[in-house]
């Protein structure tokens, strides 16, 4: 075995490791079993860690429900992840090291990757399995590339968040964020509220969250955004001008997964601004556009999928450095046994984000 990205051609020998671990596997859909012997995974060139903290994420919902296409049962899930290295053939990577990486990276070599759209890669390195377990395999490309050592006084949860982050960073580059400029946010789930958070931290002058649910509102309140009910707007467009000085917010994120509500908010950015559809849709979804928001009022329609691995890079730095503080959506804390609970809890909408801790 040759290790590369880095000492290319310098055999390595991986450490002889086997046995059992504990893991929550997804069996069949909304049924997934803890597990006390599942086999561990194999190790290769690169960093074996044991799992401290994962977190639930929409995708693991809609594998749960049966609806994410290439996530078949039986599998484990989870790509949210942050832990302590038990084996390593990488130098920079020694036992007991607490580290986190990101769930993939990009080939580095393709038609996707050569044009810095890394998230389309179709030959993406990947961990070998899910983090809803005690240990996890992380190749040495993967670690390569996105690896980072986790400071002494952040917490494996925070540290976990930064893939999710990655998303967001990604979402407001294809905006072309600037320091100054309003943001209006449809839905405050997780990943809404993260829009919130760090738009914060990137210098928005006013942030609007429009969202049903009332404890959701106010935790988004508490970050400093103006929320609204959309059940009791009658034209959320109204409302996003009347809280932006008659203009409209630059950026609209919908960062939700209903069509009706996604089409509800074509008037709220303002002409020359952006709205992203952040939340994934079903492939069979047909949204109407009105022809004057591109035409006449210049808006860009965007949207991406995941991240790039600078985009990753910087979220890490970001969690590292305490340039953003993710500790207020850290309530929600279940352990490996329970995360069945834990996902049904989050698709009920009960909680903002699940996290499973060791």
């Amino acid at each position: 075995m040759f290790s590369s990205w880095g000492s290319w051609l310098v055999p390595t020998v991986p450490p002889k490791f086997g046995g059992n671990m504990k893991a929550a596997v997804y069996t069949e859909p909304r049924k997934i079993i803890f597990d006390p012997n599942f086999p561990d995974p194999e190790m290769g060139d690169g960093v074996m860690i044991r799992v401290k903290a994962s977190g639930v994420c929409a995708t693991d919902i809609k594998a749960f429900k049966g609806l994410r296409f290439g996530m078949e049962p039986p599998m484990i899930l989870g790509h949210e992840f942050a832990g302590e290295v038990i084996a390593s053939t990488m130098d920079d990577y020694k036992i007991g090291d607490r580290i986190s990486a990101a769930p993939y990276a990009g080939c580095g070599f393709c038609n996707f990757c050569l044009d810095d759209h890394e998230e389309l890669c179709q030959n993406k390195v990947f961990t070998t399995n899910g983090c809803f377990a005690e240990k996890l395999f992380i190749p040495r490309d993967l670690v390569y590339k996105t690896g980072w050592k986790i400071a002494p006084d952040v917490s494996y949860q925070a540290a976990a968040l930064a893939e999710p982050l990655a998303c967001i960073v990604l979402s407001l580059k294809s905006c072309h964020w600037q320091p100054g400029w309003t943001i209006m946010v449809i839905g405050g789930g997780f990943m809404g509220i993260l829009h919130v958070i760090l738009t914060n931290a990137w210098g928005a002058t006013k942030i609007i969250l429009s969202e049903p649910n009332p404890q959701r509102r106010a935790f988004a309140e508490k970050m400093g955004a103006i929320v609204c009910d959309p059940s009791k707007v009658e034209n959320l467009g109204d409302f996003a001008r009347k809280n932006t000085d008659g203009f409209g917010p630059h950026v609209v994120i919908a960062s939700i997964a209903n069509e009706k509500v996604v089409e509800s908010a074509f008037d709220c950015p303002r002409a020359g601004g952006y709205y992203h559809m952040f939340g994934g849709l079903p492939k069979q979804s047909m949204i109407n556009i009105p022809s004057y928001l591109t035409h006449y009022k210049e808006v860009s329609l965007v949207g991406t999928s995941g991240f790039r691995t600078k985009d990753y890079r910087l979220a890490s730095r970001l969690i590292n450095e305490k340039k953003i503080n993710l500790e207020p959506v850290l309530s929600s804390v279940f352990h490996l046994d329970q995360v069945g609970e834990a996902i049904e809890q989050a698709e009920q909408q009960n909680i903002l984000k699940a996290m499973i801790v060791e």
